[in-house]
């Protein structure tokens, strides 16, 4: 058995030995073969016709296609490596790379110079965008611009003076009008009494102190204030009594009708007033409306008043204190000129009385 498996090694080792020498004498002799029919055939289709040429030349080639592969690869190895080793070859590449970089640098510019131009146009966009700081004023100027007042500020005082002359009437004929139903009536309605009183003594109120804050720095001016804060209150009773004249106009026309005689009214005169309910009810939006807008008004004008006031403050202490300065001024330039004099003529004296003493000692 041990020479059996001796005679069985020794022959797959022949065999493989001829297999390996048989395959290595193929692919030389296809190497050969294909660089014949390079030098044959130009084209672009070199690979096909090598393929074909190989086929018709040698039958063990057409049937192992590992083999065409591994020669077609190594013909395009060393068809690269000849090209590669020619000097006209790495010419052409250097070119090619010069040219690219060429290329690179040139796109590399383009772009550095679009984010420049962007970079400029969002820069000037942010600088107009953005307005420029004012200088700031000295206190001198604030309170010379502080003590003038502009064409805006009359203008506003204007519309707010004759919103409150406006007032004062209304509050004036509610307030006459509720003392004489309570005064000449035994049983007078109370609650028309008390509303027209209460709402005519508010309106006058805000009035006078409307006034009061124009013309009076007390308080500062806290006049506008009160007169300001009542508004609302004012444009709150206007809205409620509209809501209810739209809402329910049955008990407001049913008042009427029941002290009619007590509120100096007929049956002609209150179908007159249910005619005109949607013209009350547009007279109080707007006069509501007038009030919201007088008490937006009257905090911008007591502004305005208050730095009018204070600027004047100050100019006119700027004013005395330099009146006192240049006073101190004079009364000392005052007091030297007089001290300067007296030095003159008490000198002479000091001299004569120097000079007697001398002579006085010359005698002795």
């Amino acid at each position: 058995p041990k020479l059996f498996i001796l005679h069985i090694l020794t022959a797959t080792a022949r065999h493989l030995i001829l297999w390996i020498l048989k395959h290595l004498f193929l692919e030389t002799d296809t190497m050969a073969k294909l660089k014949k029919l390079k030098k044959l055939i130009p084209g672009k289709d070199k690979n096909k016709k090598k393929v074909k040429a190989s086929e018709e030349a040698s039958p063990l080639i057409a049937n192992s296609t590992e083999s065409q592969s591994s020669t077609s690869l190594m013909a395009n190895s060393t068809k690269s490596k000849s090209s590669a080793s020619s000097p006209r070859f790495e010419m052409e590449n250097d070119k090619e790379r010069e040219e690219k970089k060429k290329q690179r640098d040139e796109r590399r510019k383009q772009r550095d110079q679009r984010l420049a131009d962007s970079n400029t146009t969002k820069e000037s966009s942010s600088k107009t965008k953005k307005k420029k700081p004012k200088p700031k004023l000295t206190q001198e100027e604030q309170d010379a611009k502080d003590a003038k007042l502009g064409c805006c500020h009359y203008f506003q005082e204007v519309l707010v003076k004759i919103v409150h002359v406006i007032d004062a009437a209304i509050g004036l004929t509610f307030l006459i009008y509720g003392c004489l139903i309570n005064a000449e009536f035994a049983n007078p309605a109370m609650d028309a009494v008390i509303t027209t009183i209460a709402f005519g003594s508010t309106m006058l109120f805000t009035s006078i102190m409307g006034v009061i804050g124009f013309y009076s720095r007390m308080c500062s001016r806290c006049g506008l204030v009160l007169s300001g804060y009542t508004s609302p209150v004012i444009a709150l009773f206007y809205l409620v009594f509209i809501v209810l004249l739209l809402a329910s106009p049955e008990t407001v026309f049913g008042y009427l009708d029941e002290n009619k005689d007590v509120m100096y009214l007929n049956d002609a005169e209150i179908l007159l007033l249910k005619q005109l309910v949607p013209f009350f009810c547009i007279v109080l939006a707007s006069l509501a409306a007038i009030e919201i807008i007088r008490f937006i008004v009257l905090r911008d004008i007591r502004a305005t008043l208050l730095r009018f006031d204070a600027a004047n403050k100050r100019i006119h202490n700027s004013l005395v204190s330099s009146k006192k300065s240049s006073h101190r001024s004079s009364s000392k330039r005052s007091s030297k000129r007089s001290n300067s004099s007296r030095s003159s003529l008490t000198e002479p004296l000091m001299g004569d009385e120097e000079e007697g003493k001398v002579s006085g000692d010359d005698d002795y």
